[in-house]
């Protein structure tokens, strides 16, 4: 049996596969489960950590695409034959599904899987997919907070931390409204790409409290009451 570290990127999983090369852990394969919408600096992170711990990061993915998902008909339900649109933000993410449960499942088998999940979110561990999930950091009590304070004794902390409160898909419907701000200001491509989308669709759209014309328009004005109180 084989056993497998779950790597996202984010500063649990990498606190922990660390942690587990210190404590020569056996260790046969480490996994990214890539949703194909990751940020650049994700990929250039991913890098960084193979070259720290001198070993291959294998990527695995879906075989279709989000955009082939988004555009697709739904199958059943009130919107059955209707564009699925962006994943409901008060439902579990069906791209999430897709790609981290069913293809990590997929690939990892009946081996084990070692996943990222701090001891102050221990109650996440009981929402994954039915394989042999061990969790050492709930087993160790580590807290998320120690895990970035780890990272940073190492300066290895993921850079999008320091614009991003979670690493993830940059069009999420689920993120926080100040990474949406930060996705506006810093990466406009993306933006518009939401924008388009949210325009084409005829199912869910991006958010249910804001649409994304609403969120520019916020934004917006927050630039030019920032300007404004600069002049008084």
């Amino acid at each position: 049996m084989k056993n497998i570290v779950a790597f996202s990127g984010g500063k649990d999983s990498t606190a922990l596969l660390l942690m587990m090369i210190e404590k020569n852990m056996p260790i046969d394969e480490i996994v990214f489960a890539d949703t194909l919408l990751e940020f650049p600096e994700m990929y250039k992170y991913i890098e960084d950590v193979e070259k720290h711990i001198d070993r291959k990061i294998i990527k695995i993915s879906p075989k279709t695409t989000f955009f082939k998902w988004f555009y697709g008909l739904s199958t059943k339900g009130k919107y059955k034959g209707i564009e699925r649109g962006f994943p409901p933000q008060k439902c579990h993410c069906y791209w999430s599904r897709e790609v981290k449960e069913y293809c990590l499942k997929k690939y990892t088998h009946n081996n084990n899987v070692y996943i990222g999940i701090a001891s102050d979110e221990k109650k996440r561990a009981k929402k994954h997919p039915k394989f042999n999930a061990i969790y050492p950091l709930v087993d160790w009590n580590i807290t998320e907070k120690e895990c970035i304070n780890y990272l940073k004794s190492k300066n290895l902390e993921n850079p999008l931390y320091e614009v991003f409160d979670r690493t993830g898909c940059w069009l999420c419907p689920k993120q926080k409204i100040n990474s949406l701000r930060v996705l506006y200001k810093k990466y406009p491509l993306y933006w518009r790409t939401i924008k388009i989308m949210e325009q084409e669709t005829k199912g869910c759209k991006f958010r249910t409290d804001y649409s994304v014309d609403e969120l520019e328009q916020k934004f917006i004005k927050e630039k030019e009451q920032a300007m404004l109180n600069l002049k008084v």
